[in-house]
């Protein structure tokens, strides 16, 4: 681990120097909210020493001039809505709040390209967007607080990433400034690319360890006339997986959503928001959502849709009368099931489509066999399984030790069946110390190599996804 200094007070001055006096907050100056992310919130605190807010790319260098100069650790911070904790700053240091790089710099509808600073929200993109016709298909399910910066670091994926791809798949461009404080570009506005290696895949899902994001320029798509959403009720979870595995293929629907949702969480998602805005199914249920651009072809794929549901046993095929209202439900299944479900612990696992139905048959066992139970919110159509997992009978008394030793024949069971231990909430430090045992040691070692190549003083997020050999 490096040898970090203390924030000194002339270090303090020299911020205040570059940002402002406004935006400088030292010591007990420090808001309490900046000393965790969403997901370490009832965690151990970790307030740095100082916060600065920039308001551009030039300041933005320049704090990373001085840190490497002052062997200073700096902690970028987006919205706060992460789940691992990459942006909370375990070395104290400086936390750099990228909030006031918060403008959209453009958008042109012909070549159909936006241009966006971090700071900018991405529901708000998604709807400026679709005032111009368009659709940006990134779609992580807290949109509405998430900023698309966090998403590019976390290679955010979301509910749309069946038929899109994830936010890298998204991106163009990007305007970095380097550990070091130099400022750069990386990446083309274009179709075609073999210039050397891709640093644009390298930034999208790095968390903020090798350089910070400035400005992004992202693709984006024709907005369908129609983009409704199915609600496809299953008798059981191992159904409704082999129904996805079946649309996935189905060029006639070509579905850009594969939503899977527990029957136990609907409930508790239309309790929380006192409506029955999934229709209060008995069984497991499928959100499937495809675009149209006209109404024969609206018809056309509903009656496809319907015939394909039957086959595989549903229960029910019904149109969602307010998609608005799903959505959010869905965006608050969180929320949903810690009123319902205090002691819990969230689960971001990937396995490879077609091993789906084999993992989660696994889990199930594996519930069994700690006496637990889990609930489930996940992006079936591109095999991310977002599970809750609870105490059930077994006493809570016993949760933290037996949830620790549950919780790594969990992630082994992913690995075995070719999975990883994140679909797109990252590593951050809450899962450092079990990619430590999983992931192969030529693999940990050529992700350092790359660190130490990027960030020479390793001052840039430290203690996120692996530590220095």
């Amino acid at each position: 681990m490096a040898r970090y200094q203390p924030v000194t007070p002339q270090v303090v001055a020299e911020l205040r120097n570059i940002v402002g006096a406004r935006h400088t907050f030292a010591g007990d100056e420090v808001p309490a909210q900046f000393g965790h992310d969403a997901g370490t919130r009832r965690e151990a605190q970790h307030l740095p020493e100082v916060l600065v807010q920039p308001a551009d790319a030039d300041q933005v260098a320049a704090i990373l001039r001085l840190a490497n100069r002052a062997l200073v650790p700096v902690t970028p911070r987006g919205g706060g809505t992460g789940l691992a904790g990459g942006a909370v700053a375990l070395q104290g240091g400086i936390l750099l709040d990228l909030g006031r790089l918060d403008r959209i710099v453009r958008i042109d509808a012909r070549a159909r390209f936006i241009v966006v600073e971090p700071g900018v929200k991405t529901l708000q993109l998604q709807q400026a967007v679709q005032a111009e016709g368009l659709l940006y298909a990134g779609d992580p399910c807290s949109n509405d607080d998430c900023l698309i910066g966090g998403n590019i670091a976390t290679n955010a994926g979301g509910n749309r990433a069946v038929k899109y791809g994830v936010t890298s798949d998204q991106v163009l461009e990007l305007e970095i400034v380097t550990p070091l404080g130099e400022r750069t570009v990386v990446g083309g506005r274009l179709r075609k690319n073999s210039t050397g290696y891709n640093l644009v895949r390298l930034y999208a899902g790095a968390e903020g360890t090798l350089g910070i994001i400035t400005r992004a320029t992202l693709r984006l798509h024709k907005l369908a006339q129609h983009i409704p959403d199915f609600i496809v009720e299953l008798p059981d979870l191992l159904s409704a997986i082999d129904l996805v595995g079946e649309l996935r293929g189905d060029l006639g629907i070509d579905p850009i959503v594969l939503e899977l949702i527990d029957r136990r969480t609907v409930r508790a998602m239309e309790l929380f928001h006192d409506a029955p805005v999934f229709g209060a199914p008995l069984g497991d249920i499928l959100v499937v959502q495809f675009e149209a651009h006209d109404d024969i072809e609206l018809a056309r794929k509903s009656r496809l849709l319907e015939a394909k549901c039957r086959a595989f046993g549903s229960l029910s095929v019904t149109k969602a009368a307010n998609g608005e209202a799903l959505w959010a439900a869905r965006r608050a299944w969180g929320q949903a099931l810690e009123a319902e479900l205090p002691v819990s612990a969230n689960e971001d696992l990937v396995v490879p489509v077609d091993r789906l139905g084999e993992f989660i048959s696994l889990v199930q066992e594996l519930v069994a066999r700690y006496c637990f139970d889990f609930r489930l919110a996940g992006h079936a159509g591109d095999g991310n399984m977002h599970l809750r997992i609870v105490p059930g009978a077994s006493p809570v008394s016993d949760w933290p030790e037996s949830h620790a030793r549950f919780r790594g024949d969990l992630y082994r069971t992913a690995y075995g069946q070719g999975g990883r231990l994140s679909g797109e909430h990252g590593i951050g430090y809450k899962k450092k110390a079990a990619l430590a045992g999983l992931i192969d040691p030529v693999e940990l070692s050529l992700m350092r190599a790359v660190k130490l190549a990027f960030d020479p003083n390793q001052i840039l997020n430290p203690g996120k996804i692996f530590d220095p050999a």
